[in-house]
């Protein structure tokens, strides 16, 4: 489990490397979880690679009933990219603190 408060999608990544597994997230699921707040659509693209909203990420086993608050948005695969969206290779964009270049650093 990891807080996602540097982008859904960097954090997945992040998440499967760790584990030597892919990460698969459903787009469908993600919308119909997270794709409205305050009656705006939110797109796909700022659901995965949006930052700054505190939530957990966690991967639970098959067939486990969810801890009330979590939604299931994708499932675990054996290891072939950094991160699937839909089944399909998904370039892990996000806020990385640790490639942050400030004025002058070269």
């Amino acid at each position: 489990m990891m807080d996602v408060s540097d982008g859904l999608a960097l954090d997945a990544a992040r998440l499967g490397e760790a584990s030597g597994v892919t990460v698969d997230l459903d787009p469908r699921r993600l919308e119909a979880a997270f794709g409205e707040r305050d009656g705006e659509r939110i797109p796909l693209d700022a659901m995965l690679s949006g930052g700054e909203d505190h939530g957990l990420l966690a991967v639970f086993p098959a067939l486990v009933r969810l801890p009330a608050g979590f939604s299931a948005i994708g499932r675990v695969r054996p290891r072939s990219a950094p991160l699937l969206v839909g089944g399909r290779p998904h370039e892990p964009r996000g806020w990385d603190p640790y490639l942050v270049r400030w004025p002058g650093d070269g």
